[in-house]
This record gives structure tokens, sequence and C-alpha cells, in this order.
């Protein structure tokens, strides 16, 4: 709604005298124009802005929190009809901790990889090989393996290796992106340490049949298509989407490691992906929604030569099939019984010196939570989780053999809102097979204080259980790894007034029996509980919205300050005592300006990264880097359909660059790309 119809409109609810439910609506005045409608309900951040004078029953609060929660695309109904009743269909309270980065749209039409859309306002550190290639990322210095990314609610952490190709992981536009920092293994089980990444896609679409039809073309032989198809009412809705890439990655750089720098293109670099995602959700009754996600990924990825090497016919194939079903049952407006099962196959085939190497692995979940309001202030959560996983590879002692583990979780959270702010906590105690998972807990709040703004905090402990290739590796795997156990906090405070936003937040974490790789006696590499890393620093984030003469403007900025050293060694080697770790930017921060009139819109990404040390005595370094992308689109409207047009053009200065020692990214490059929506 503008402004104006805003001020205008009135929101009241009626209750059901025959079924004792509640239903909402929308009052428009009569310069407004006839009918009820529900548009852009914008629910604030705090829960604490919410005037409770305003709701006549004590549930209407947690209802319209709900609903705004659940809000979609626009709805509308002609007069003297009303919308459907309207009951909890989430119960997203799991957030113990305040301090989070989300997603703004941009002026992006389309697919970008999720490695592309965090480099380019640097939220977290993000490891990327280059093109195409391997990239992982990592919160608060915690590591890869300390920070899990979320699909649909499901971990993409690999069982065997603890990581998730960032590169491989599809975000699509209007797609919900969010980083949440900080511990958080008490709500999100094993590896969330330093703080998780979540993705989710927009479950409301227009009611009848839409879809979509792209291409896009590039630098360094870039080709990719993407098409959509759905349909909706108000009992189903169906969509697919489909997103192909090709590229050949054979840009130019200057090698630096060879005698006289030469110019040179990079070599064995082709990469080709096909990706398909099917969602469906069912509305059974009043009572009852059903929901599947399936996600169908394949890759095939030239592995280019270091600086330092010689060409070589290195590949790699990925293969996965992601499959989610989720059932919600609301018995009433105050609770909600969620349960979700889910299973995924992956498997992973890498060519080098001739030899091909598989490994493949499997988990199945099955999960069940059930939500209430208690009174007008309490909201609790109870649940259990059980994990089977087995993962097959060649490295193992049985090459054969699926090796397997169990495991098994129970929690239960706690919210308390006050008139200004809310106060969490979490329990939970999970048990895996011949490990040890510690008892892990988290307290958070965020309260109010009036004009001057919201005080946060989060205080967690956290546990990361030992991979299978840390367990099982022949000749090197550990089966008598100690799960990685720590704990961190955070203190922040959040000030918003108007279209003005500032943020700042002080972070630690603290990590006992760290697990590392590293060489024995006979040169030979293998993982041990070797380390106690201390991780601190502070996060600054900052926004402004204005308008002038049509055209929207929004300026933000954020800082990152982060400290990680090992404070204790298990091993013998102090040379690493109070060093920074590896690949870990001790100065990361990010400028964007958006600007947006009528069907254009225009923005500037610049992000910097400081110099990154590639050896645990920090006696090598990485010198930093910034770089600057430009986004735009243009939006033609036709009868019955968008043709969207949009443009890319990144590292715009042509910086010569490295993430990873010796591994070469792009200089200035392009993408064009033009969709047909209907």
């Amino acid at each position: 709604m503008n402004r104006r119809s805003r001020a205008q409109s009135s929101i009241f609810f009626r209750p059901e005298s025959h079924s004792g439910k509640w239903r909402i609506f929308v009052k428009k005045s009569a310069e407004q124009g006839s009918g009820l409608s529900i548009t852009n309900f914008n629910m604030p951040e705090q829960n604490n802005q919410i005037d409770r004078k305003t709701w006549r029953h004590p549930v209407n609060l947690w209802t319209g929190i709900c609903f705004a929660l659940l809000a979609g695309p626009p709805l509308s109904a002609q007069t003297d009809t009303t919308l459907p009743i309207l009951t909890i269909r989430d119960a997203r309270f799991d957030q113990t901790g305040f301090s989070a980065w989300r997603g703004d749209s941009l002026p992006v039409i389309g697919v970008m990889s999720l490695s592309e859309r965090l480099l380019w306002e640097n939220p977290l550190s993000v490891r990327a090989n280059g093109p195409g290639l391997l990239s992982t990322i990592s919160a608060r210095g915690a590591g890869p393996s300390r920070t899990p990314l979320f699909w649909n609610g499901l971990n993409l952490q690999s069982p065997q290796n603890g990581v998730v190709d960032a590169s491989l992981f599809p975000v699509w536009a209007g797609d919900r992106l969010e980083v949440r920092y900080g511990g958080q293994s008490a709500a999100q089980s094993s590896g969330a340490m330093g703080g998780a990444v979540f993705v989710e896609p927009e479950w409301n679409i227009q009611e009848g049949f839409s879809g979509l039809l792209g291409g896009a073309i590039g630098s360094f032989g870039r080709k990719e298509f993407m098409s959509g198809l759905g349909y909706s009412n108000s009992v189903f809705s169906s969509r697919i989407r489909i997103n192909g890439l090709a590229a050949d990655n054979d840009f130019p750089f200057k090698n630096t490691v060879r005698i006289g720098q030469p110019e040179v293109e990079q070599q064995n670099n082709r990469m080709d992906k096909l990706d398909i995602q099917q969602f469906n959700r069912l509305v059974i009754g009043d009572r009852d929604v059903v929901k599947t996600a399936l996600w169908r990924l394949g890759t095939f990825r030239e592995i280019p030569p270091a600086m330092s090497e010689a060409p070589t016919e290195t590949w790699q194939r990925d293969r996965a099939i992601r499959a989610i079903t989720t059932w919600e049952h609301s018995r009433d407006t105050r609770s909600l019984l969620q349960s979700r099962m889910a299973w995924v196959d992956e498997a992973i085939f890498f060519r080098f010196a001739g030899v091909v190497d598989s490994s493949r692995a499997r988990t199945a979940l099955f999960s069940s939570e059930y939500s209430a309001v208690s009174g007008k202030r309490i909201t609790w959560k109870a649940g259990g989780t059980v994990i089977r996983q087995w993962a097959q590879a060649a490295g193992y002692g049985d090459p054969d053999r699926w090796y397997t583990q169990n495991r098994l979780a129970g929690f239960g959270m706690f919210e308390y809102r006050l008139p200004g702010g809310r106060i969490t906590a979490l329990l939970r105690q999970e048990w895996a097979e011949k490990q040890a998972a510690p008892f892990t807990c988290s307290l958070g709040g965020q309260v109010g204080w009036g004009g001057a703004g919201a005080l946060r905090f989060h205080l967690s402990r956290n546990f990361n259980l030992p991979t299978f290739n840390d367990r099982f590796w022949l000749a090197l795997g550990n089966p008598g790894l100690r799960p990685e156990k720590g704990y961190s906090g955070d203190m922040g405070w959040l000030y918003q007034k108007k279209a003005f936003t500032l943020e700042a937040t002080a972070f630690h974490l603290l990590l006992d029996d760290w697990i590392l790789w590293e060489p024995g006696a006979d040169g030979l590499f293998r993982p041990e509980n070797l380390r106690k890393v201390w991780s601190r620093g502070v996060e600054t984030a900052g926004s402004f919205n204005v308008e002038m003469r049509k055209v929207k403007f929004r300026l933000s900025a954020r800082y990152q300050y982060v400290r990680a050293t090992s404070i204790a060694v298990y091993n013998g080697n102090e040379a690493v005592l109070h060093k920074q770790l590896v690949y870990t930017p001790s100065h990361s921060g990010s400028v964007v300006l958006r600007m947006e009139k009528g069907n254009a819109s225009l923005a500037y990404l610049h992000q910097l990264t400081g110099n990154r040390f590639t050896t645990s005595d920090n006696s090598t370094s990485l010198e930093g880097f910034q770089t600057g992308t430009l986004l735009t689109t243009f939006r033609i409207p036709l009868k019955s359909m968008i043709l969207a047009m949009d443009a890319r053009l990144e590292n715009i200065w042509n910086v010569p660059y490295q993430v990873i020692e010796d591994r070469p990214m792009p200089g200035r490059n392009w993408r064009i790309g033009a969709t047909l929506f209907w």
C-alpha cells in the first residue's frame, strides 16, 4: 500500500461463531475504491513495535505475526467477499541470535550462484578457487565446515567432508537469502558454530498459470538458459524451474609465478551445469498443508592447473538429488505441528592422473516439531530429529562398503515477548553413533530502548561432529576423534528511524578440540584434535533510503573485523600460536548503491577483502583486493507479459586478484540476458 492508502485503510478481525476461528479483513475507504484486499502487510523486524492495544483478542498478536510472515503477493476480492480463515502456517522462531544479514532485492533477473551473490556484498568470507570451481563459505573465522548452508530447512553440508560447494548452489531472483551470525548448534545441530546461511524459494506464486523463459550470454564463452512454469489456485500450487549453464572460463591472466610474469589464458576450465527444481503445495481443508520440494543437480567441471602447475586433464562430475516433504497441521490458530522427511543422494567422480575416483553419500532425515502459544506472551516449541547417513569412497578402508552413522536429537525452545522485545532460550541434546555429542543451549534477546534503539545479545554452546573422511579414510582416518566444542556470544545495538538503520555487534567465538589434518613424522596428513581457537571482532552495518524526483535511492554499507587465532596447540607446534587463521581476512566490507525509477533499476556494488595469510605461521600472505559490480534491469510491460532485460559488469575496475593462492580470478567480464514472464 502507498502512504495514502495505508493511512486510510483499517485492518480488523472478526470471530467466526460456528468454528471459533477468526477472519482477517482490510477495509478500504471510498477514495480507494470498493472491495477488500491485503497488500504488503509490512511487519516490523522487532515484535515490540506492535501496539497490542489494537488487537482485541489475546491470540491476535501472534496471529498477526504469523500472517505477516506468510503474506505473499497481493490478494484481492470483490465487494462483500471475505478472505479465507487464517490459521498459523509457520512457526519460524528458531532464531535465538539477532545479528543477521538478509539479501535485499537487486536488479538481477534469473539465476546466480550463491558464491557470486555473497562475493558481491561480502556478508561473510567466500573462498573461491575460480569461476565455477569449488567455493566455500566461512562466518566469523569459524571455517567452512562450521558454517552450514540450509535449503528449505535441510542442511546441505556433506557428511563426508563437512562443507558445501557454494558455486553449485543456485539462487533465483526472489529467493529468500539470509545469513544468521553466531553459534546455533542448539537450533541447527552440528556444524553451526560461526553462523549459517539459509535459502528458501518463494512459495506464493500468482494465481492461475505463470511462467518464464529466458537466456543470457557473457564473457569467456558463457551461455545459459532458464525456464519455469507454474500453476496456483486456493488449494493447490505447483511449479518447476530449470537452469542450464555452459562456460569455457578461458579468461586471460598474468601468471606471476612464471619468469617474466607472462599473460596466459586459463586452460582446462570448462563447466556445464543443469539444475532442475520442482515445488508443490497442497492445502487440505483449513488445518493441513503438504509441501514437497525436489532438486536434481548435475555438473561437469574441468579443474584448471594452479599457476605453478602444468595443464592436466583433470575433471570432476557432481550429481545430487534432494527431496523434501513437509506436512503442517494446525489444530487451531494457537498451535502448529510440522513434520518433515528428506532424502539426499550425492555422488562425485574425480579424474586425476588418468584415474577416476568416486565417492557417494546418502542422508535420510525425519523431524517433527510442535509449536504453541500460551497466553499473551509465551511461545514454545519442542521436537526431535532422526538422521541416518551412509558414505562410500574409494579412499576408505573398504571401497565397496557403505559406512554409516545414526543420529538422534531432541530439543525444546521457549520465547517470552516483552513490551519492548523478546527473550528466547533453546536446549538441545544429540546422540551420534559412537560419538559423544555435548549438550548444547542458547539464550538470546532483543530489548527496545525506546527512541535509542534496541539492545540485542546471544550466548550459546556449540559443537561439530567429525566427518566420515575424518574417521574412515584408509590408514589415515581417526575413529577416536572428539567432536569440536565451544562457546560463542555477541552483543549489539540496532537503531532504526524511518529511512535510516544502523547496527553494530561485537562477538567472540571459542572453539576447543579443533580438528586439523597435519603431517606426521612420516609426512602423511592425519586428522587430530589439535588446537583451541579464539575468534573475536566487530560487525557494523547501516542503510539509508531516500526518494527524489520519483527516483528511489538506497545506500547501504557494512564492515567486519575478525581476529581469529590459535590460543593453544596440542601437538607442540607453537609457531602457530596467536597467529591469524589461514584465508581469514581481518578486514572486509562492502558498499551498495541502488537506484530505481519506474521500470528501470541500477545498482553498484563495491566490496573489499583484506590481506589473508596462506600459512599457519603467517609467513606468507595474499594481498587484499577490491572489486566493483554494476547491475541493471529494465522491464517492458506487454499485453499479458513482461519482457525483462538485465546486464552485469563484474570486476568493473579490472583488478587482478586471487582468493586462493595461485588460483587466479577473471578480470572485467560481462553478462547480458533477457527473460519473458507471463
